[in-house]
């Protein structure tokens, strides 16, 4: 099993680890981790992985869940089991993952507390986020202000902290999930993401440490997805 590195140090860009399992040469497992990878509708981290016994330089090309592990791909062969390797992270593009990441919470927190609509699914990518609404009525202008008061809230600089809750506590506070689909049952000791004083959500993924460090919400395109589903696209300036 894989230690997961980032949920508690979203700022770590360096980590040593050794390869416990490989397939075709180009996808490893390590026995622990900095790299996010792509998980929840947010795009994985990239970087690259040296081998410490001659310092050679594989890049990681794409990181993702297989069952219950992580899998890194690089782009040759070349590493073998049992192999100690030096991960380092592409931070600038970590930052902005994050930084869309970290939107989508508090839009989706305004949506939620404003509107009493829930999230349906998102894509986070590089350069553009696209997050689903369980939104019954098309209302452009409804949805405009929304996303202005999570601007407004962005100006406010908040903190942004981690910490761990029981799944009972969890299942006990309904305006913890913003999530139509709910969280899957296997999860029992759950990671909030603590937006200070406005939002907490489950999550296990990576963001920023303020609001300030996300920019400004900017509307790309608002599409009527069917009866119910809304799907705002959105960029950050």
């Amino acid at each position: 099993m894989t230690k997961i590195l980032y949920t508690d140090n979203m700022q770590r860009t360096e980590f040593f680890a050794q390869i416990i399992s490989l397939e075709d040469g180009i996808y490893l497992e390590l026995d622990q981790t900095a790299f996010y990878p792509k998980s929840g509708g947010v795009d994985c981290d990239l970087g690259k992985i040296e081998l410490l016994v001659d310092n050679h330089i594989f890049q990681v090309i794409q990181v993702k869940k297989k069952g219950s592990k992580i899998i890194h791909q690089v782009d040759a062969p070349g590493l073998k089991e049992g192999d100690k390797i030096k991960g380092t992270i592409n931070w600038p593009r970590r930052l902005e993952l994050m930084r869309y990441h970290t939107a989508a919470h508090v839009l989706s927190g305004v949506f939620f507390k404003e509107g009493n609509v829930k999230v349906t699914g998102n894509d986070l990518i590089l350069g553009q986020g696209r997050i689903d609404f369980n939104f019954p009525d098309f209302d452009r202008n409804k949805i405009e202000k929304f996303v202005a008061r999570a601007n407004e809230l962005i100006q406010k600089d908040l903190r942004v902290e981690t910490f761990y809750m029981k799944r009972e506590e969890l299942d006990s506070d309904p305006s913890l999930t913003k999530l139509v689909m709910g969280l899957p049952s296997s999860i029992k000791n759950v990671r909030i993401v603590d937006i200070k004083g406005f939002d907490k959500q489950p999550d296990g993924g990576c963001h920023v440490s303020h609001l300030n460090l996300i920019g400004k919400i900017e509307i790309s395109k608002i599409k009527n997805k069917g009866k119910n589903n809304r799907r705002l696209y959105f960029v950050l300036k």
